[in-house]
């Protein structure tokens, strides 16, 4: 890891005015719009009772752009028609330990062990570049202030798939504790023609310690200590079914794919400390370390082709009727690291009835990346043997090291505010490729300034903010044009909120210069895509977001009701080509963006009963890849039905069916064929609190 001495000492002397307590101060009005509409309580009864581990439904809720994913996949997210510089935060922190080094690593964290998850459309410019075009922020559960309290969940399918997890925390004094395990376990009957079972399993682990300033302390302060740990092993690969297996089999995959996996396992430490210097002012700091290893296998070469829809043929044909010369298959693998370390602070402080906010932030993360291939004989008894080791196509180590600071003042009169907000950052990027191999090194630095302003009004339960930023985000070192993303950014929101009712629209324009895209979704990409970014020039990205909260009651029973939906024009302002993305004309969507994103979550509560739908909507994706035309992801609705039954305060049971409607959901189209999303399944689960 690269050092950096110099930022080191300007840090050390920014801890001085470290703070990054949110609760103690107002929030501005765009904030208060975001949180009010965008913010799922995943501790909510009606939320809670779905359980998942993972979930493109409640993220869709959020308001971000949720892109289909596989069975036991992470999900992968964009926002208004971008996905560099949208940063995923558990609890202020990132949750990617390389967010500048890394930026083709998709994580989003366990559910499970979260209390809720917000999307940020119009970032403040403390939050930095990695946040600058939005940022999704999970807050992860807390040491319960009782003296002992738990739950523990469990559930199994009807495919014998099961879950099971366990929180357990407590105070005693100024001193408190939580430890959270979960554990999943899954397995899909995927033979095409010979059966098989593909696995997955995945573990993930939460350690809290924390102490309060002791009685009569001058001022009050706390530190917690947080480990993390989380590991994930599945049975599965970018290869996928030709158009005609698809309908007939869709969950299903060809022998071919017998050695594909996805491994991953990251650790992470958090040290946070919050001191309250005043009754006005507060002081958080935050150092944090994570590391997190990858290693994946995909069956994507056909004679040392990449597999393309021929190809892809091919592989059906010799499943149905092998051949005794068998067929030359190849595979592409990663052998990934990636480690982070930073420290950031936030001061927050009031004037009168005006706020201040200071903030600086460190940080430093390397990716040393080992893409790979291996040659495979398919068998005509259709079993796989490896002709050849495991062979280095590229070696490289991506380094990056950044520096922001940035000044807010929200400046309030009555039911006027304005808020003038100011942030810079430093950012330095590095890539050192090993002699051997043919791919580009870089060595450079760039700097960009993050100004904004809102203006806001609030009026009883009416509140409208207009804001406008200027948003930039550093280029990776994969950029051979060493281009920053920028753009300029406008939004009008307005927003309604009283007792139980919350509505809001937002509409918005972001003007882009160089775009920031890489291999992303619904893309099959060669060692060297994988490690290049590109820009397109200009985009334009217009749209408006409407939202809907409301809880009907009734003497005996209540509907609760949340509604998002969202449209996205995001258009080239000329044509685009790429080896790696394909080719669009001038004024034309892009690809990867659907026009349309629909979802809600409504039901009936009844005393201890309760029956809750949740759904997500998605236009179509019209997606070519690799300069090849492919069939567009159609329109898709996926539905979600749960029903519980409370039996005491402590202890709950539960039935939930995803996929109600049995439809045969897209996951991913690309020139390696179609995968699936999950099919209809059931779920038992059982639900205990002490």
């Amino acid at each position: 890891m690269s050092n950096h001495p110099f930022g080191l000492s300007i840090i050390a002397a920014a801890v001085l005015f470290a703070c990054h307590s949110t609760q103690a101060f107002a929030e501005t009005v765009t904030e208060s719009i975001d949180k009010a509409n965008n913010q799922i309580d995943l501790q909510q009864s009606t939320q809670k009772a779905f359980h998942y581990r993972q979930s493109d439904i409640a993220l869709g809720l959020t308001g971000a752009t949720v892109l289909p994913s596989a069975p036991n996949a992470n999900v992968e997210l964009m926002h208004r028609g971008v996905s560099d510089g949208v940063a995923v935060l558990q609890d202020g922190i990132f949750f990617s330990p390389a967010p500048y080094s890394g930026q083709n690593l998709v994580l989003q964290p366990n559910l499970q062990q979260q209390q809720s998850v917000t999307l940020s459309s119009m970032t403040s410019v403390v939050d930095g570049s990695e946040a600058a075009f939005g940022k999704l922020a999970y807050q992860s559960v807390a040491i319960s202030e009782k003296k002992y309290a738990g739950e523990f969940n469990v559930e199994i399918n009807d495919d014998a798939d099961y879950s099971s997890g366990v929180i357990i925390s407590g105070t005693t004094k100024e001193y408190g504790m939580l430890l959270a395990v979960d554990y999943q376990s899954a397995s899909d009957d995927v033979g095409y023609e010979l059966a098989r079972d593909a696995d997955a399993t995945q573990k993930d682990i939460m350690f809290k310690i924390g102490a309060d300033s002791l009685p009569g302390a001058r001022n009050k302060q706390s530190t917690e200590f947080s480990y993390q740990y989380s590991s994930q092993d599945a049975e599965q690969g970018t290869l996928g079914l030709t158009n005609d297996d698809f309908s007939l089999v869709p969950n299903q995959r060809y022998g071919a794919a017998n050695i594909d996996f996805t491994d991953g396992e990251r650790q992470r430490y958090v040290l946070a400390h919050k001191l309250l210097l005043s009754k006005t002012s507060t002081v958080d700091t935050d150092f944090y370390y994570q590391t997190y290893s990858q290693k994946t296998a995909d069956m994507l070469f056909v004679d040392g082709e990449m597999i393309n829809n021929v190809s892809l043929g091919e592989i059906a044909a010799f499943e149905i009727a092998p051949t005794t010369d068998g067929m030359n298959l190849g595979a592409l693998s990663q052998d990934n690291d990636f480690a982070g370390f930073g420290v950031q602070t936030k001061g927050v402080s009031m004037q009168g009835q005006h706020q201040v906010t200071y903030s600086a932030r460190y940080h430093t993360d390397k990716a040393e990346m080992e893409l790979g291939s291996q040659d495979w004989l398919w068998n005509n008894d259709l079993s796989l043997s490896s002709t050849t080791d495991k062979e280095a196509l590229v070696v490289y180590k991506d380094d990056a090291s950044a520096f922001s600071s940035a000044v807010d003042a929200q400046l309030n009169y009555g039911q006027w505010s304005v808020n003038l907000g100011l942030g810079y950052e430093h950012v330095s990027v590095s890539r050192d490729v090993n002699d051997d191999y043919d791919l580009a090194e870089a060595d450079f630095s760039d700097d960009g300034w993050t100004p904004s302003v809102e203006v806001a009004y609030t009026q009883g339960a009416w509140s409208a903010a207009l804001q406008a930023k200027q948003a930039w985000t550093a280029a990776s070192a994969g950029n051979v044009d060493q281009t920053a993303q920028e753009a300029l950014q406008y939004q009008l929101a307005v927003a309604y909120q009283q007792d139980a009712l919350a509505v809001s629209m937002a509409a918005y324009m972001h003007d882009y210069d160089n775009q920031h895209i890489g291999c992303m979704f619904g893309m099959i990409c060669d060692y060297e895509q994988i490690a290049l970014q590109e820009n397109i020039e200009d985009v334009t990205v217009t749209g408006i977001d409407l939202s809907a909260e409301y809880s009907l009651a009734f003497d005996s029973f209540s509907i609760p009701f949340k509604a998002k939906y969202q449209y996205t024009q995001a258009e080239t302002d000329i044509g685009y080509c790429s080896n790696t993305n394909g080719c669009f004309d001038a004024d034309s969507q892009l690809p990867w963006v659907p026009k349309q994103q629909f979802s809600f979550s409504s039901g009936v509560v009844m005393g201890d009963v309760s029956v809750i739908a949740q759904a997500l909507f998605q236009s179509e994706l019209e997606y070519e890849g690799n300069l090849v035309a492919i069939e567009p992801i159609d329109s898709q609705w996926k539905v979600d039905l749960t029903a519980s039954y409370r039996m005491t305060k402590q202890h709950e049971v539960y039935l939930r069916v995803e996929n109600v409607l049995d439809e045969e959901l897209v996951a991913k189209r690309t020139l390696a064929g179609l995968q699936a999303q999950s099919e209809m399944s059931a779920y038992l689960g059982y639900q205990a609190r002490f």
